[in-house]
């Protein structure tokens, strides 16, 4: 301990004023001075409060359950009773959860191969941060009289998404009972979850079915189930995307959608042959109102057939290709809100700059109003001397004035 001592005091410490360590003796606990314990100070209070108040290990990775569904079945209402955000941690109970809100296909603001391009995009982001799902809510509106189009395409959909491996990570939870009938909603339950229903592959393979009353109380009692029975999966397209490398349209959900695209073509192909058919017919008859119609319905064709050929192209790409279009696009839409907020900002400068005359206008037209009105005031006796017809003191010569002592409104006249 000494040739300790005497070394730290030996070395230097960088500063000018810096004091030597001192030298401390070793403890003797058979002394009574060495055993007792130092007095507790203001800095041992602080580091013990620290102590308690950090936690003995950081959170866990959050749970992530996807919401997915057609487009209105009430994804964003059932997240918000959580968590009130598209996609935030929230806790319940002593776990955090994160809910993600994912785009339902057959949207009419986007086509199926944009919507399954940012679905893969996101599977490839989560799955490099070690973010698996725990489990898939899927939801479905019980007000729907009948299984629509639209919300076939998305339940076959997410089956290719998910893939029947995974179905027993699955809930189908229906929504919208507070607005429907109960006897109709009891009647469409009974639909989809009989034998020869919609749902009935999927229960046979694990999938549960449940409801959702609209309430926090609720949507917490479904993510509760998740929690409690969930294990970590990927889902089929993530596994086919990051794990395999595949493009989308290699994919079970990129195939199913490239199909109907080719379906769609060659609807298009052959709506189009009969419209070609009718034009020359039309142009035969001399019918040029027939032909105008005629002429605008295949640019809409044309126009349909340029967007399936598109998609094609788009599901054919490899990732940095999709990345690139992608930032193409956003650089277009960037450049494309630029030019509208300038055409907003010319117009409103437009539409000032004519309130702004319009006002000047009444304002003359006031004046003008206001001197046909006014006291005049004739011709002074030496000719370029006018006196107010109030209290009589000198004004200039102009036309219509006010009195400077009496503010009094009046008009020269000769």
């Amino acid at each position: 301990m000494a040739s300790n001592g005497s070394a730290n005091k030996n070395t230097p410490t960088g500063h000018s004023n810096a004091k030597p360590t001192r030298y401390l003796p070793p403890l003797d606990l058979d002394d009574p001075l060495d055993a007792t314990p130092p007095p507790y100070t203001e800095q041992d209070k602080i580091w013990d409060t620290a102590r308690q108040t950090l936690p003995e290990k950081p959170p866990a990775q959050p749970i992530t359950i996807a919401v997915m569904g057609p487009t209105g079945t009430g994804k964003s209402t059932f997240i918000s009773k959580l968590a009130g955000q598209e996609e935030v941690p929230c806790k319940i109970g002593d776990r955090y959860v994160r809910l993600v809100d994912t785009p339902g296909f057959n949207d009419t603001n986007r086509t199926d191969t944009e919507i399954l391009s940012a679905l893969a995009d996101w599977m490839k982001v989560s799955y490099s941060e070690n973010m698996l799902l725990s489990g898939i809510i899927y939801l479905h509106s019980i007000s729907d009289t009948r299984m629509t189009h639209s919300s076939l395409q998305n339940l076959r959909m997410f089956r290719k998404l998910c893939g029947d491996d995974n179905l027993k990570n699955v809930m189908l939870a229906t929504t919208k009972w507070s607005i429907t009938p109960l006897n109709d909603a009891l009647n469409r339950e009974r639909e989809l979850t009989s034998e020869d229903g919609f749902w009935s592959t999927m229960i046979s393979a694990g999938s549960v079915v449940r409801r959702f009353s609209n309430t926090a109380a609720s949507a917490k009692e479904l993510v509760d189930e998740i929690i409690d029975g969930g294990q970590q999966f990927v889902p089929t397209i993530q596994k086919e995307v990051v794990l395999q490398g595949k493009k989308l349209a290699d994919t079970e959900a990129g195939a199913y959608i490239e199909e109907a695209i080719v379906r769609l073509q060659k609807k298009h192909d052959e709506e189009k042959k009969a419209l070609l058919e009718e034009v020359q017919r039309a142009k035969q008859e001399h019918n040029l109102s027939m032909q105008k119609a005629l002429e605008k319905e295949r640019l809409r064709l044309d126009k349909k057939m340029a967007e399936r050929e598109e998609e094609q192209r788009q599901l054919n790409m490899t990732t940095n290709e999709a990345l690139q279009l992608r930032i193409r696009r956003l650089e277009e839409e960037q450049v494309k809100s630029l030019l509208e907020r300038a055409e907003e900002q010319r117009r409103l400068q437009k539409t000032t700059a004519e309130a702004f005359q319009r006002h000047m206008q009444e304002i003359e037209a006031i004046k003008k109003s206001d001197a046909r009105m006014t006291p005049k005031v004739k011709l002074g006796f030496w000719r370029l001397t006018w006196r107010c017809l109030a209290c009589k003191a000198k004004a200039p010569d102009q036309g219509v004035w006010n009195c400077p002592e009496c503010n009094f409104m009046q008009q020269n006249v000769y």
